[in-house]
Order: structure tokens, then sequence, then C-alpha cells
């Protein structure tokens, strides 16, 4: 089915086959993101919104959105707990959640984010730009206090501070223009708040980095995030739950992958290949050769460009690895995980909200059809 209504300022963030920027590139400036942004940020206290159309910015239209993908997939989540043996209190310690427009993706989003139960959600984003100021192999943070949410500003936690302070100067940058300029997160954060209104988050965005620097990286934070959480109390899934952004396969000659061809069997084959991509590396016990293998996969380690367009080839790796020795030093187990939800910007009708939410300037930031069309991934992860 092809989307007939579409603007495009968020596609064009996003760069499949980019080569590292000089690592003397200054970037643009934070006044130059502000531009771009569709809701500006209130200096470095409240963090903005990029994108304003693919998107909800206000309670209504969040309330719309969110409230009408849950009541679709009301017998799908409720066989999900199931399936899972999940009490309705219950949450995922962690998980992979997609970012593309609302409108494509709103339905598989909340497999996961309505069983976010915790109290502090550490969320691992792409950074789609980070070749913009030729940066690779440490994470960044913000500096806002807070981030726009549509039911009021969602507050960063101290721990960030914390964890800044914890770790080597060398393993990460703050910088708030780099966060401003990036969408993976903000997609993610009104599902986040609705009905969880003093949670508060930790951004974090993950460039471009080599599989041992991500081991790395991910010993330093998981081992300060231990410590934190061991001398507060404060236990994984209940206090403290990481989530990782990431669309999958993203399909077509925009993005210079058409390997099957752009029809219908081509469509089907590139689907059936994320799914076995998300059920071989993805699902049961986390394992770190799995997760190596996964990110070979999607990455070529010498140049650290796409092999396979999801666009969490970082992120993903990044995140589950350190969710994986979170759990170990904090609980001793091995997170265990279940593809939720798999779903495409194809198989998934136009969410069917009102005409309001549609005039309050929701809509596509992209087009979908088989020349050009985006997977999605929900991902839970629990301990056994």
């Amino acid at each position: 089915m092809t989307r007939l209504v579409f603007l495009w300022p968020v596609l064009l963030l996003i760069v499949f086959t980019p080569q590292l920027a000089n690592s003397e590139n200054q970037g643009p400036t934070r006044a130059e993101v502000e531009k771009a942004m569709g809701l500006r940020s209130e200096g470095d206290r409240v963090r903005g919104l990029m994108d304003t159309v693919g998107f909800v910015v206000g309670e209504a239209p969040a309330e719309d959105v969110i409230s009408t993908a849950v009541d679709l997939e009301h017998e799908g989540l409720a066989a999900q707990d199931r399936r899972l043996g999940m009490a309705p209190d219950e949450g995922f310690i962690g998980g992979i959640c997609p970012h593309d427009d609302h409108l494509y993706a709103s339905r598989v989003y909340v497999h996961l984010t309505e069983r976010i139960t915790a109290s502090r959600v550490l969320l691992i984003g792409v950074f789609h730009r980070a070749k913009l100021w030729g940066l690779r192999e440490r994470i960044v943070f913000d500096a806002f206090d807070a981030w726009h949410g549509p039911w009021g500003e969602v507050e960063v936690d101290p721990m960030r501070d914390e964890l800044i302070r914890a770790l080597p100067s060398t393993s990460y940058v703050v910088e708030n223009a780099m966060h401003c300029r990036e969408h993976s997160l903000e997609a993610i954060v009104p599902f986040l708040q609705r009905g969880h209104a003093n949670r508060t988050i930790v951004p974090i965005l993950v460039p471009y980095m080599g599989w041992d620097r991500i081991e790395e990286l991910t010993d330093e934070l998981g081992g300060a995030l231990a410590a934190i959480m061991q001398s507060k109390g404060w236990q994984l899934g209940t206090d403290v739950a990481v989530v990782v952004s990431s669309d999958a396969v993203h399909y077509g000659p925009d993005f210079n992958h058409a390997s099957f061809g752009t029809d219908a069997d081509a469509y089907e084959k590139a689907a059936s290949r994320d799914m076995s991509l998300a059920l071989d590396h993805l699902e049961g016990n986390l394992d770190p050769s799995d997760l190596q293998e996964f990110y070979s996969t999607l990455v070529d380690p010498d140049s650290l460009d796409y092999r396979l367009p999801w666009c969490g080839r970082f992120s993903i790796p990044f995140g589950l690895e350190l969710l994986r020795k979170l759990s170990l030093s904090t609980t001793g187990k091995v997170p265990n995980g279940t593809l939720l939800r798999y779903g495409t910007s194809l198989s998934e009708p136009e969410l069917p909200v009102s005409s309001a939410t549609r005039a309050s300037g929701l809509g596509y930031t992209a087009p979908s059809n088989f020349h050009h069309w985006v997977g999605y991934a929900a991902v839970g992860y629990r301990l056994e």
C-alpha cells in the first residue's frame, strides 16, 4: 500500500552509508540546530522536539495516539502477557522500541512501552548524524534539566550526573546540540510518560564504534550504574530499566538497499530476513557472542558502514550488552528476550486517530511503498 501523505524532514536526518567526518569537525552550532527543530528548546532547561510532524507534541494528540494503539493491540497485549506469564503490574527490565512515525509504528511501540514499569529509564539512542561532528567511540549525554513531554516536562534523572562523574572523560561528551539534532529518543518519550507522571529519563546517544569499544564502554557504564543502584537499593525493572531505540531494516533505493528487488515478493523476503535476525540474535538469553554476530551482520567492522541498514547497528549491541552486564552485576541473572511484535510501515495500517489529532500537525515524514519502507521490532527482556 502506498502512503500518499508524507513529508521529508526526518528522512533527511538518516544517512545510511556515510564516511566518518574529520575528528576536528566542530559540527553545526546549537543555534543552527535549534533553527531546524519543530519545537525549540527552552535554553538549556527543557529540550524541545526535532520532529513535530511524525511525533505528537501536545497532550490531546498524544492521548489519542497512544490510547488508540493500546485499544487496537488489546488482544495482542493480553495474549503477550499470557504467553510470558506476566502479571498486570509486572514490567520488562529493558527492551528495543522503534522510533518511526507514530502513525506508522505506534502499534508496535506499545508492546514494549506499556510493560515498562520502572521509575527511571535509561534511553539508549541512535545518533544518526554523528558524522556531522566527526564523533565516534564516545557516548553522548545531554545537560538539560528536562525534556518536552505531552503531559509536561519529563525530568532528566540526577543519576545522569552521577554516571558522568564516574566515567573516564575520554568515554563521553556532554553536548545539548547533538541531542537536539537527533530524533531517535524523543519519539519514545510520550509512550513512557503516559500514566507515569513522575518517571525520569537518562538519554544517551551511541555513535560509530567498534565491537571492542562497545565492550569497554559497557563495562564502564554498567559498572558505574550497578554501583549507583546498589548504593541506593534500586532494583532492575522496578527502579531502573534500559530501553534501546531502533527501527529495523530500511528497504528500497532511497536507502541504497534493495537486494531482493522492489515488488511484493521482495518485500516478503526482506521482512522474513528481518524476523530471522531478531529471532536468532535478540531472543533468548543475552549472549555477547550473539550480539557480536548481530553487530557484524549489520556493520562492516573495518569501515563501520552499514551492511544491512538497521539504524540501531550501534545502539542495539551497546544497549543490550549494557543490560546484560548490569543484570549480572545486580541480580546474578542473564536477561532473556522475546520478540513481542514485528511490523513494517507497509504492514501497519494508518493509525485511525481523530481529525483533530491530524489537524494538530501529526503526519508522515516519509512515504511507504515497495520502493521505500521500514521495519519495526519490539523486543522485551525479563529475568527468568
